[in-house]
């Protein structure tokens, strides 16, 4: 892969620029989790020469996603929140045009079978700037892309592996409703470099039942965006739709 030292520079800049902050963090040590499913539209295209996710078959698919964060009263030293998305999908479609993942040249009109795994972890550092019935976070996200893209066509096998890292400007607002459970928030992520751009964001609603475990429920709208011209991995594509999760805090 390519050196990414625009990036590792925006990395380091915005961490010290969190830290000169000053930015307190959360009074009462917590952690929140949550687990869910994310109905997925698939749209973009792939390879080059490249051919569009509907001419590979690739139309919506339940993509399952899981986190867990931990906050904490001590001052200057960041939160963390680990996240894993699993993007992965098996489709056939006919070729409109030309296709190549990497060394091998699929024909127009060719009957191809893709199995794509875009899956990635996120590490988030962040601090809490308003913690109340208003909350901000803002911070630094490391995502590590870890999977592979395969063609497949009268046997012949044409494979790219997954393996990318880099750092996302990461932002999260959420506003508390009093006393009735209710919330309603943003959360996203941005990178934009040489050409290339990856970025996510959910608007979501959620509802904390009034028990003693502090479980609940989350709902909302997830989108992304995967561009990236890298060695031999060559994508944009775009994925978008509701969706659905269990949230959990103590």
């Amino acid at each position: 892969m390519k050196s990414l030292s625009p990036i590792a520079k925006y990395s380091f800049g915005a961490m010290s620029l969190l830290i000169a902050s000053h930015a307190s963090a959360d009074t009462i040590f917590g952690i929140y989790a949550g687990a869910g499913t994310w109905q997925s539209e698939y749209s973009g295209s792939v390879g080059n020469p490249s051919a569009t996710m509907d001419e590979l078959g690739f139309d919506e698919n339940n993509n399952s996603f899981y986190y867990i964060a931990v906050e904490h009263p001590v001052p200057l030293i960041p939160n963390i929140k680990l996240q894993h998305n699993d993007i992965s999908s098996r489709q056939t479609g006919s070729l409109n045009s030309d296709f190549s993942l990497d060394n091998t040249t699929y024909p127009t009109g060719t009957e191809v079978s893709t199995d794509f795994d875009l899956s990635y972890t996120d590490a988030v550092l962040y601090y809490e700037f308003l913690d109340n019935w208003l909350n901000l976070d803002l911070g630094v996200t490391v995502r590590k892309y870890s999977g592979q893209m395969q063609a497949e066509a009268f046997g012949v096998i044409d494979e790219v592996d997954v393996d990318v890292t880099l750092p996302l400007g990461y932002a999260r607002f959420q506003f508390d409703l009093p006393l009735t459970g209710f919330s309603a928030g943003f959360e996203g992520n941005y990178i934009n470099y040489s050409g290339n751009s990856v970025s996510d964001y959910s608007a979501k609603v959620s509802y904390m039942f009034d028990s003693a475990l502090d479980l609940g429920i989350e709902v909302g709208y997830k989108a992304a965006s995967i561009k990236i011209d890298e060695d031999d991995i060559d994508t944009d594509i775009r994925l978008k739709g509701p969706y659905a999760a269990a949230i959990f805090h103590f």
